[in-house]
């Protein structure tokens, strides 16, 4: 049913594809190559699908052994094929909570386990997830997972690593366990999981998929769940609430950020942001120099509005920001807002106002 990629495979889809790219590395004295894409357009997966392609998202090669990660699948309505009219009549055969966090895969490397994110072993939320193999019984499950020839897929939320929703501790999920031979998904790891006091998301009793779109326009703090479809069929569906601040919080950048404090909004990511997250102290940081600079550069119009023309231009001609108050001597300090506004609305503008 899932059709693997041998490591020629893969090398061929990335040689015919601009969407996908192998990143090659060195860990442990092995020869690494990581498969991956940069975007997520359809058609490229089903150009390839007969190599497998489904299947490069973080598919790993450790020398010409082969750790399978979740495959590509799509959310609702987001590809043919996962549309509602191709879903609505088929049987849901499992459907549990998506948590929000960093993808994990356990990789095992002389005999000794160690995580990697999608991409890389060296991020924050592997290496915090190799400390928590401290913990024995997830140690010892994990090994004997590879010894059934199996992967455990992991999920890890932090404090730190904020996404959208706030989580309040370090936490690994186990969300999924694979067949590294044929790719199939074990429907039920949840009981042996819980014997070894692994966290697991939580499990809907829910069948028809009217009532998870229900459910989507009501629930909070959930990012969504991932539904399996009858044949195997993967499908994610987020909450309305998660959507709007993910919107707003996937991706936080200076213009964004500067837009938010000039309409006076910025108190939305004070409420959302964990204080402990990396997110935060970004967002503080780009505030704080942003104010910093708007209040400087406010005070200096007020003085320059006062001036005549000829005087204004004598003080300020040389000021890299005199086009800002000529501007405000025409318009009146009203203008200062917008001045700004307009010349920060693109990154490019917010990163040469904040000078990063």
């Amino acid at each position: 049913m899932f059709i693997l990629p041998t490591k020629k495979d893969a090398d061929f889809i990335v040689s015919n594809s601009k969407q996908f790219f192998r990143k090659d590395d060195k860990f442990l004295d092995k020869n690494i190559s990581i498969y991956h894409y940069k975007q997520a357009k359809f058609e490229e997966f089903e150009k390839f699908k007969d190599k497998g392609s489904y299947e490069l998202r973080g598919l790993t090669f450790v020398e010409d052994k082969r750790f399978l990660a979740l495959h590509k699948f799509f959310e609702l309505n987001q590809a043919p094929g996962w549309m509602e009219e191709d879903l609505k009549d088929k049987k849901i055969i499992k459907a549990t909570e998506k948590i929000d966090g960093t993808l994990l895969q356990p990789i095992l490397i002389n005999n000794k386990i160690y995580f990697k994110t999608k991409l890389s072993f060296d991020i924050y939320q592997a290496k915090k997830a190799n400390e928590m193999l401290k913990n024995p019984k997830l140690k010892e499950y994990i090994l004997k997972k590879f010894r059934e020839n199996k992967i455990p897929i992991f999920e890890f939320v932090s404090p730190k690593t904020q996404v959208v929703l706030n989580y309040d501790k370090d936490e690994l999920n186990l969300i999924q366990v694979r067949d590294l031979k044929t790719g199939e998904y074990e429907l039920d790891f949840e009981k042996e999981a819980n014997e070894y006091q692994i966290k697991t998301p939580k499990r809907y009793n829910i069948s028809n998929l009217d009532e998870f779109l229900e459910l989507a326009t009501k629930e909070k703090e959930k990012e969504g769940w991932i539904l399996i479809f009858e044949g195997m069929k993967f499908v994610k569906i987020k909450t309305k609430e998660y959507l709007k601040k993910h919107k707003l919080l996937a991706k936080i950048q200076p213009h964004d950020i500067i837009k938010s404090i000039l309409e006076k909004r910025d108190k939305e990511y004070e409420e959302m942001l964990n204080k402990k997250s990396e997110k935060y102290q970004y967002f503080k940081e780009i505030k704080n120099r942003f104010l910093q600079k708007y209040n400087y550069l406010k005070r200096e119009a007020k003085k320059a509005i006062k001036l005549s023309k000829k005087e204004l231009k004598k003080r300020y001609s040389s000021h890299p920001y005199y086009e800002l108050f000529a501007y405000c001597k025409n318009r009146g300090l009203e203008g200062f807002d917008e001045w700004i506004k307009q010349h920060t609305s693109k990154l490019k503008g917010a990163k040469k106002f904040l000078e990063l």
